[in-house]
């Protein structure tokens, strides 16, 4: 695992140049060198994660990498692959509210830290880099330990043209609906999940404090409900 120390260099993925600075700033003002990457046209996620590994200690990536071509994937793919790599990386957007149902969600799970543009300050990068750290050490708080819960099916839509799910997660807020992509049910049982009503098992870090925060991993068809059995 990449161990960041001052003054080392941090990537900063963004297809937008003047973005990329103002983060570059921040950068700075947190004791680390800035490293840009901002131009060409990476259509494989690894070689764009190869780029980052092989010239900096951690990144931080914007999730909207496509809109001028920079990339053919997610940012949030890109901190997943990082992540998978041991390599401690951020994402930032200024889309949190819009994105999080579905391009984030999709890859939540290995995201330690996710900030809001406004919020992504030398302060919070800092503080990050850090959380990442100590997660890829395996020292997890408790808002991102997973715990098996019921997760019932309220409606299934349509977004960015592939279904997702409204849900209730019962261990986290039975009265609150969180969105996540139809993709993170395995096939097998997808077709008898993604009916209203249903209700499944699934890992959720449910001791998260928002909704954006979650992530849902390992699902499986729960027994019909029983009205001893305190999961309805």
């Amino acid at each position: 695992m990449a161990v960041i120390q001052s003054n080392q260099k941090i990537a900063i993925v963004d297809d937008e140049a003047e973005l990329a600075e103002a983060t570059g700033w921040e950068v700075e003002d947190a004791g680390y060198e800035p490293f840009l990457v901002v131009k060409g046209h990476f259509t494989n996620v690894n070689d764009l994660a190869s780029v980052i590994l092989e010239n900096t200690q951690g990144a931080i990536c914007d999730n909207r990498l496509t809109n001028s071509g920079l990339a053919n994937f997610s940012g949030a793919e890109l901190v997943a692959t990082l992540y998978d790599r041991k390599f401690p990386s951020l994402l930032i957007s200024q889309f949190v509210e819009i994105d999080t149902s579905f391009s984030i969600r999709k890859w939540r799970q290995k995201i330690p830290v996710l900030l809001s543009r406004d919020k992504a300050n030398a302060s919070s990068i800092t503080k990050g880099i850090e959380a990442c750290q100590q997660e890829l050490g395996g020292h997890l708080p408790i808002t991102r330990k997973p715990s098996r819960t019921i997760v019932r099916i309220a409606k299934v839509d349509q977004a960015s043209n592939e279904p997702v799910v409204d849900a209730f997660v019962i261990g986290w807020n039975p009265h609150k609906a969180v969105r996540f992509p139809a993709s993170l049910i395995p096939e097998t049982i997808r077709s008898d999940a993604l009916i209203k009503g249903v209700r499944l098992f699934a890992h959720v870090n449910i001791g998260a404090d928002n909704a954006d925060d979650l992530y849902f991993d390992k699902f499986e068809l729960a027994p019909e409900p029983d009205d001893d059995d305190g999961l309805t």
